[in-house]
């Protein structure tokens, strides 16, 4: 569920999978395509906010303006006066995609996408509460995306083992759409323990609003060609899968220490939880023998509907920033997420997992996945005048930064599906570069850009593919404005 990064979405290519390598329309359990691999939970959440994103998301020890409920609520005690925030985001995801069992289908897919990311009022409380300084916030965040597109085709030529045999080629086009995602409302709390310790508290509700949608839907086409022989056969097949209502609780967690001026520390917690989702499928599939001009109509016209259970893993965050002078402030930040546990569970009680779609009552071929970690190191540099009496109508600010992320996998190996594979996960790594711009003491303005690059990865998305490798890069623009009252 990228900032999971995502997010990259496993189960889409797994349909991709069997379209590539078997007949042009097949069925999966449910009743559609890829229905046991279609959940597609970015494992790296989004993340909120063009000044943390402009330090690499090396936020978590410093935490203090209107997005910190989402890096860490116990930093909200640190605003001085009410702050509003509006942050949008645009998202372009490359993959460039190679294969040598189906070289026509090399090449770049894309997709861009437009979004509102987060938005929140918070308001330190005027009088102290048991002699504690009290934040309160209310908060909306985008956690994960699920947008990505592809069209592609693919040609391929099989002997079916009869007698005598007979040659069957295939020509197909595909064309695969997939958009959603998973957002929360969140209140929160931010009070101070001691002078130097503080602890925060978000209760994250995964609902429906009028902001977003908790849902992702993907239609998959397929169109072509296969010759039995000689006899030509047309077909083409639809399938639709939705993802509706997806509704939890879960909590976020934040402690902030700063023992001194120069140093804090921070850590943050987010608790697992099991959410539940409306499941929606229906497949429809047409085909024409063009050698005795009948048409074979394959209609699943009820579709299959069904209640899910999507369990998501716990995180846990610790961070640590350096304050050299009023200008300079340096941050580290490490979390740890054992993505073993992204598990679903269907309507008849059968669990599996979501990276790569495997039963885990299959003692045989579940893969133990190591946990994945990120490390994001970012700096930011304040203009501060050299002249304490200089006028402040405007102050500039310049971050920067760089980060290593890891998404789960099975790495299984390519030539045999059905091995467990080492559980190792996916490497990323990524650079951040941002600005900042307080006007008159009351309007923020923050501008962040991040570039993201996989090299050979993604490879559960089409397992036991021969040669399949996939580079995906991806661009990323925030845009904040936070108002002071």
């Amino acid at each position: 569920m990228s900032s999971p990064n995502n997010v990259p979405t496993f189960a889409v290519w797994t349909c991709l999978c069997g379209l590539l390598l078997a007949a042009p329309l097949s069925r999966a359990q449910g009743g559609a395509l890829g229905a046991d691999r279609s959940i597609p939970p970015t494992p790296t959440p989004v993340g909120s906010g063009a000044r943390a994103a402009g330090m690499a998301n090396a936020f978590i020890a410093i935490a203090d303006d209107a997005t910190a409920a989402s890096w860490n609520p116990a930093g909200l005690v640190q605003l001085e006066c009410p702050e509003i925030s509006v942050v949008g985001s645009h998202l372009r995801l490359q993959d460039r995609l190679t294969a040598s069992a189906v070289p026509e289908f090399d090449g770049v897919h894309d997709v861009d996408s437009w979004d509102l990311n987060y938005l929140s009022v918070a308001y330190p409380l005027p009088r102290p509460v048991f002699g504690s300084n009290v934040t309160i916030s209310l908060n909306y965040q985008r956690k994960f995306d699920f947008v990505r597109t592809f069209d592609g085709r693919m040609n391929t030529a099989t002997v079916a083992p009869l007698t005598p045999p007979i040659l069957i080629s295939q020509f197909s086009n595909l064309d695969f759409t997939q958009d959603g995602s998973l957002s929360t409302l969140t209140p929160a709390i931010a009070f101070e323990l001691t002078h130097k310790l503080s602890l925060g508290i978000a209760l994250n509700l995964w609902r429906d609003s009028f902001l977003s949608r908790n849902e992702w839907r993907q239609t998959t086409r397929t169109a072509g060609v296969t010759l039995l022989g000689a006899s030509p056969v047309l077909s083409y097949g639809i399938s639709r899968e939705k993802y509706s209502d997806f509704s939890g609780e879960n909590v976020t967690l934040g402690l902030l220490w700063k023992p001194n001026p120069r140093w804090s520390f921070g850590a943050r917690y987010d608790s697992a939880f099991t959410g539940t989702t409306n499941y929606r499928a229906h497949d429809l599939e047409l085909r024409l023998n063009l050698a005795n001009a009948v048409v074979r109509p394959s209609i699943n016209a009820m579709p299959t509907i069904s209640r899910r259970s999507i369990k998501i893993p716990d995180t846990l965050a610790l961070g640590a920033a350096y304050r050299a002078n009023d200008r300079l402030t340096l941050a580290l930040d490490v979390s740890r997420t054992d993505w073993n546990d992204l598990i679903a569970k269907d309507s008849g009680g059968r669990r599996f997992s979501l990276v790569d779609g495997t039963d885990l009552a299959n003692a045989l071929q579940r893969t133990h996945l190591d946990p994945a970690y990120t490390v994001r190191l970012g700096g930011e540099y304040v203009f501060i005048p050299r002249e304490p009496g200089d006028d402040l109508p405007m102050l500039w600010s310049l971050r920067g930064g760089l980060f290593y992320e890891e998404e789960p996998a099975t790495n299984r190996s390519t030539r045999n599906y059905f091995s467990r594979g080492d559980g190792d996960p996916d490497s990323f790594y990524g650079a951040a570069l941002g600005v900042g711009l307080l006007i008159g003491q009351r309007v923020n303005l923050d501008l962040a850009y991040q570039v993201r690059y996989g090299p050979g990865v993604n490879h559960d998305m089409n397992p036991g593919a021969d040669g399949y490798d996939d580079d995906e890069l991806r661009h990323r623009v925030l845009l904040s404005t936070v108002i002071y009252f």
